[in-house]
């Protein structure tokens, strides 16, 4: 038996996939809708006509009811919010459908042509108005509302109707998760707001600049031309991968058009870091060790040469006064100390250290 659970998941893929591929016929278990969205620009006082293709894919006989519905916004996501019965939007568009409300009943395998009419009011308010004529298994129930309508295919309608189109839009955010990455996966987050009175389609292109300066291959955004709803606020994610031994600073410079009166292009900037600990670590550790290598073997020779000179002047039976090089090798043998080495050691690190910070506050 089919749950409730069961028809909304059914219900949200069923979006998902609309918004995904749009203007594709889309199949639900057993039934294909055909144009899965219509989009057209009208003139107040025009009167539309268009059919509906619906195609039986199920083994046995079906009947589907017509149900329509306004629709308020879309969801962060993309997938359709619907108003409630009687509820303004400010988009409305289903009070002016003209369609049969009679049961039609499909057979096996049988494609029917649903036709339908939109008269648009004269006095029709300028911009985008948006509803959906669903195939309902179920008789309407107005209580239903939402995304989750029950088991449910359909066309989704968006007018465009001719006036004072207002189009323009912002970028609310353009970031990265984080500012500094271990590798060079860098995931992308876009939000952009619709400020106008129509839905608006942005696509553009991320383009990369490396620590060298040099242009690293574009990426494309929103290439599939989701839909940002007039009022309301989407977000896009892409990923850059680049290749295994990225490092540096990276400069991004993101650009969307978008618009069908005039086109126009938004644009936002921003950096992050690419720093990968797996390669540095050992490189910096290889370093230290380095150093710590030349001052034991410093400390060392010097030990050595002083033992030597102490030994050739003990084993002098003519008790031979030490030359003024010797003098010098035995003093300088009391000063290089373990100290004084570890001092040493310690100023080479703090120097290391002090030259990668300003390198880092440098470039960024």
């Amino acid at each position: 038996m089919i749950n409730a659970k069961t028809i909304l998941c059914a219900c949200m893929l069923f979006f998902v996939w609309f918004y995904i591929f749009p203007g594709r016929a889309h199949a639900v278990s057993g039934l294909a809708i055909d144009p899965a969205i219509i989009e057209t620009g009208v003139e107040p006082g025009q009167v539309f006509s268009s059919v509906i293709k619906a195609t039986n894919m199920d083994e046995e006989t079906r009947t589907f009811y017509i149900v329509k519905r306004n629709m308020r916004e879309l969801s962060p996501g993309g997938q359709p919010i619907f108003a409630d019965e009687g509820e303004e939007t400010g988009f409305e568009m289903i009070s002016w459908v003209k369609i049969s409300k009679t049961p039609i009943v499909i057979k096996s395998g049988e494609t029917k042509e649903i036709p339908f009419s939109i008269e648009v009011p004269t006095g029709a308010r300028a911009g985008g108005h948006f509803g959906a004529l669903f195939l309902s298994m179920s008789a309407p129930d107005i209580d239903k509302t939402g995304i989750g309508v029950g088991y449910q295919v359909g066309t989704i309608i968006n007018l465009r109707i001719a006036g004072e189109i207002f189009e323009e839009a912002q970028i609310r955010e353009f970031r990265t998760d984080k500012a500094i990455y271990g590798s060079s996966n860098v995931n992308f987050v876009i939000g952009v707001e619709n400020l106008g009175n129509v839905l608006i389609r942005p696509r553009g292109l991320l383009e990369i600049t490396d620590f060298w300066g040099r242009k690293l291959p574009t990426m494309r955004i929103n290439d599939t031309g989701a839909a940002v709803f007039p009022g309301g606020m989407r977000e896009f994610e892409t990923t850059w991968e680049g290749g295994m031994f990225d490092f540096g600073r990276y400069q991004v410079v993101m650009s969307l058009v978008y618009g069908k009166e005039g086109r126009q292009t938004i644009s936002s900037a921003l950096s992050f870091w690419v720093l990968p600990l797996n390669i540095i670590l050992p490189v910096v550790g290889g370093i230290l060790a380095l150093i710590v290598l030349v001052l034991l073997l410093m400390q060392y020779h010097i030990k050595k040469r002083v033992k030597e000179l102490r030994r050739a002047t003990q084993g002098s039976s003519y008790g031979r006064r030490l030359g003024p090089t010797d003098s010098d090798i035995l003093r300088r043998g009391k000063r290089e100390s373990p100290s004084s080495l570890a001092l040493i050691a310690i100023t080479l690190l703090l120097f290391t250290f002090l030259c990668l910070t300003v390198l880092f506050f440098f470039f960024a």
